[in-house]
């Protein structure tokens, strides 16, 4: 968790070294900002599904607390393995939905249906964000290079017009590339990129829970089950 806003800092301050921090307000240019950016932004919500959008939102929240562990449902599993109808419930979703089916009186088999349904859909929440990014990153640059275009047209426009005013032309053209560049380069393939690397680690930590609630849902000795979870939490 600690390496994300440390990254993000890094970056930050490569990009304002880079550019200069006397030559700041050259970058900022108002039109680029709010055609690169306000673009972009406006793609996002073009392109992605509104479920797509929310479970972007959550699974980037996500990336700022710690990562799931095993460890902290191991108590819980013991639990549920000496008693399925009589332990606390698990703050862990794929957990406490599990318990929800075993209170229902659902069937064993119908169990493995719902409980392997159930861990799909969570597991396809990391996958909308990540695919919402990956679809996104290709229109910054383009919707920058739409910009140095634009810019390229008021330019010639403005030829006959004193050089006063080629040098703002000038800037709006070559400030909408570099943004256009920085969002998909800077921000929104790194994002995607932390996303996938989270995504692996909790779709190991759903995978041993599963596993271990198959145990408990065929009646396995809680002996047989503590072990198993002793070597998961390894």
């Amino acid at each position: 968790m600690f390496s994300l806003p440390l990254g993000a800092v890094m970056t930050i301050a490569i990009f304002i070294y880079a550019m200069g921090i006397q030559n700041l307000g050259l970058y900022l240019n108002v039109h680029s900002i709010i055609l690169v950016g306000g673009g972009t932004l406006a793609i996002l919500f073009f392109t992605s599904p509104i479920n797509a959008l929310r479970n972007l939102v959550r699974e980037t929240k996500n990336l700022f607390s710690t990562p799931l562990h095993f460890d902290q449902v191991r108590k819980d599993l013991l639990s549920i393995a000496n008693g399925k109808l009589t332990a606390t419930k698990s703050s862990d979703e794929l957990v406490a939905y599990a318990q929800d089916l075993w209170e229902q009186g659902i069937s064993p088999d119908l169990f493995v249906v719902l409980i392997s349904q159930k861990r799909k859909e969570i597991e396809q929440r990391a996958v909308d964000a990540i695919q919402c990014l990956k679809n996104l990153a290709k229109y910054p640059p383009a919707l920058g290079m739409a910009g140095t275009v634009m810019g390229i047209v008021t330019l010639f426009q403005s030829l006959d017009g004193g050089k006063d005013k080629i040098g703002p032309a000038l800037a709006v053209a070559m400030t909408a590339t570099f943004f256009g560049l920085m969002i998909a380069n800077a921000i929104v393939m790194p994002l995607s990129d932390r996303l996938q690397v989270r995504q692996i680690s909790d779709g190991n930590y759903l995978q041993n829970i599963y596993q271990v609630l198959l145990l408990i849902n065929q009646d396995e000795s809680s002996h047989l089950i503590e072990e198993e979870v002793t070597s998961r939490a390894g």
